[in-house]
């Protein structure tokens, strides 16, 4: 290792005397002693001693360092072949001089060439991170721009009120009241199983069924849902970390069964899932509102963070043409008639025939829609307008209606009705055997005989009878707007055997709804023009404002002369002597209406068993007001005429009393005694006899040989 001379500083020309090398001892250069002259007394005198100045360090050979640290890291080599080369330099060293570092000229980088990997190292490191930036931040924003906003922005739903559904007099069927939810978040459980066991007495709930809840790994979970607020407040003061109350709206049926299979019940999530609540849901259930918020990763939320409220908007509510005081009755009534005859179910139908109003509906069996989910599948049938069943001599009007219409048949024709008839393949009778009877229009109708509207109706013809059938409503749903409700069963005119024609004349072979039946009576109650049955007056919103429904439809069936010609007939039904409907006559009233009983089909259509009694009427018969409807199913008596008859005049008679409808013009009865003289008894010619309210024991069972009364 060998330094540079050092350069003189303060004269250029000058060379300073040698230095020490950086590992020796620095030295002084030596100085000579001053030359002082002389002064005037003899004395030496001059400017006092110079200092000397330090000699400046030497500058270091830096390539020379380098080279001699790179023979040091040089591995050793072997000697080379030749002539040896020599070192530069003298080999020996002058005074002054210092030794040359030798130079190494084997392997590494230049200093400059690691310089210029290390640049484009990092220039592709910064590349390639500029490269993912532009992929996150430009073609990518999006997907993690939603990625973090779900991570941190949540929505929580503001269920909205749903409305209330009332009768025509304001009087409330179903409401909503607010209950609690306790819900959970599993992430802040500490331990699922402990807090299960210690939740599950309390709620009624399985301790399993909690710890699944809990441990679900969500951030999310109900424990109970529109509990009672008390016991939710108990829950929530244990103080377990992660569990809160929340409130939603619970569906209430104050009244409990009544209108059941009308309004009909809602979901866990406030759902319409039958009845009325179903129709009428979109109204019911308004619009929900939204919150948006943000939590952090542990689920709290973030104060500091804006929040955007949407409120809900309030469902409007659904006004009924019920009378929830008519109601209850045909309720009240129609479980004591079906408990009374031992019947498997029955429904009571109760209208306005004018407007087509329904004023009360009642089914038996029935449910609470309350705890509906406890209730069996045949108790929320609404059997008023899903089940069908055969009508049997309530049918009769329309062919009596169709041998008016078409002058087939006059009021005043007398006609041979012997007591069975023989047509094509089979044998139609009466109930029991008689002589033949020389009966005019009217009385066939009012001793319901089965062979006399046969007879009738072949004067009519298939296809003006089947004509009548469809106007009156057979094979089309009335449209009354209640889930479920069936067209009822008209085979098409096409399809008819030689049998059909005296078959579907006395109700059999054809099927229908109760509602389909009591609109054939009220277009007859109504002069002859079919109006469509309607449940709802209108909506309501939350300023009262009342929304009216549509006009129901209507058209003209039968002529007005036609239909109060039926009329008097009808009445003949119910206060003749001979009538099959005496049980069903008010005092002061003059009530029309008919009776009947008919055989039930088997499931597929193949024989019968059963039976189905009925009595369809209207009251007063001059100016009809109210029509009622009783449909019993397989009660015992069978006859119409001893159950539903008798059913039929409570209720008509509550209804009359609560609208406060007086008696009314006297309607001319219809019909005269034929010249064969006084017919025999009702019961021996119609199963729509009438006889005692209570049933008698069940010692024998009736006879009824006929397809029909």
């Amino acid at each position: 290792m060998r330094t540079v001379p050092p350069v003189d500083e303060r004269r250029g020309s000058r060379s300073a005397p040698p230095v020490r090398n950086r590992s020796q001892t620095p030295t002084r250069a030596p100085t000579r002693a001053p030359t002082r002259a002389p002064n005037r007394a003899g004395s030496l005198a001059g400017p006092p001693p110079r200092t000397p100045r330090a000699a400046p360090l030497p500058r270091l050979d830096v390539r020379a360092e380098v080279n001699s640290l790179r023979s040091l890291r040089a591995p050793a080599r072997a000697p080379a072949r030749g002539p040896v080369r020599r070192q530069r330099g003298p080999a020996t060293r002058s005074a002054g001089q210092v030794r040359t570092l030798p130079v190494r000229h084997g392997g590494g980088f230049r200093p400059r060439v690691r310089l210029i990997v290390l640049l484009m190292f990092m220039l592709g490191s910064l590349l390639v991170v500029a490269g993912r930036l532009v992929w996150v931040q430009g073609v990518s924003s999006g997907h993690f721009v939603a990625l973090a906003a779900g991570q941190r922005d949540h929505t929580v739903t503001l269920a909205a009120r749903r409305g209330s559904i009332v009768d025509r007099k304001g009087e409330t069927l179903a409401m909503s009241v607010d209950a609690k939810t306790l819900i959970a978040d599993p992430h802040l459980i500490v331990s699922p199983q402990a807090t299960a066991q210690t939740l599950a007495p309390m709620l009624g709930v399985p301790a399993s069924d909690l710890q699944t809840r809990l441990s679900n790994g969500t951030g999310f979970a109900y424990l109970a849902r529109r509990i009672d607020p008390q016991l939710a407040a108990s829950v929530v003061a244990l103080g377990i970390p992660g569990i809160q109350s929340i409130t939603e709206p619970l569906r209430v049926y104050p009244d409990g069964q009544l209108a059941a299979h009308v309004i009909g019940f809602t979901g866990t999530d406030a759902q319409g899932l039958a009845g009325l609540e179903a129709r009428y849901n979109s109204v019911l259930s308004g619009h929900a509102g939204h919150m948006a918020m943000q939590t952090d990763p542990q689920g709290r939320v973030i104060v500091s963070a804006k929040s955007q409220v949407t409120p809900p908007v309030a469902g409007n509510d659904v006004v009924l043409t019920l009378d929830q005081t008519i109601q209850y009755e045909a309720e009240t009534v129609l479980a004591r008639a079906v408990q009374a005859y031992n019947a498997k179910g029955g429904t009571i139908i109760v209208m306005r025939p004018s407007t087509g109003e329904i004023l009360g509906l009642a089914n038996a069996p029935t449910f609470d829609p309350n705890t509906f989910t406890t209730s069996t599948v045949s108790s929320r049938t609404d059997r008023a307008v899903q089940d069908v069943y055969e009508p049997g001599s309530a049918s009769k009007v329309i062919t009596a209606a169709a041998a008016l219409e078409s002058g087939a048949v006059g009021t005043d024709a007398v006609m041979s009705v012997p007591d069975t008839l023989h047509l094509a393949n089979a044998t139609f009778h009466d109930a029991e055997p008689h002589k033949v009877l020389n009966l005019t229009l009217p009385q066939i109708l009012e001793q319901s005989s089965n062979v006399g509207t046969i007879q009738v109706a072949l004067r009519v013809g298939k296809d003006r009878l089947y004509s009548y059938l469809q106007k009156f409503g057979y094979g089309k749903a009335t449209g009354v707007g209640l889930p479920g409700e069936s067209a009822g069963i008209l085979p098409d005119l096409k399809t008819w055997s030689s049998t059909q024609l005296p078959t579907a004349a006395i109700g059999q072979g054809v099927a229908v709804t109760a509602m389909q039946m009591m609109s054939v009576y009220t277009t007859v109650a109504n002069g002859g023009v079919w109006v469509a049955p309607q449940i709802v007056v209108g909506q309501r919103d939350a300023a009262g404002k009342l929304k009216p429904a549509a006009a129901p439809l209507s058209r003209r069936v039968i002529r007005s002369e036609t239909a109060t010609t039926l009329s008097s007939m009808l009445l003949e039904v119910v206060g003749g002597s001979t009538g099959t409907g005496g049980a069903a006559a008010i005092p002061g009233y003059q009530v029309a209406g008919k009776t009947g009983t008919a055989e039930k089909p088997l499931p597929g259509g193949v024989g019968y068993s059963g039976y189905t009694a009925s009595f369809i009427g209207f009251a007063p018969a001059a100016n009809p007001q109210v029509a009622v409807g009783v449909v019993l199913d397989e009660p015992t008596p069978i006859w119409g005429g001893s159950t539903a008859a008798p059913t039929f005049k409570t209720v008509m008679q509550f209804a009359l009393q609560r609208l406060g409808i007086g008696p009314g013009p006297v309607l001319p009865a219809g019909g005269t005694l034929p010249a064969g003289g006084t017919p025999l008894p009702g019961p021996a010619r119609s199963g729509d006899a009438q006889l005692p309210l209570v049933p008698p024991a069940p010692t024998a069972t009736p006879v009824a040989p006929g397809v029909a009364e």
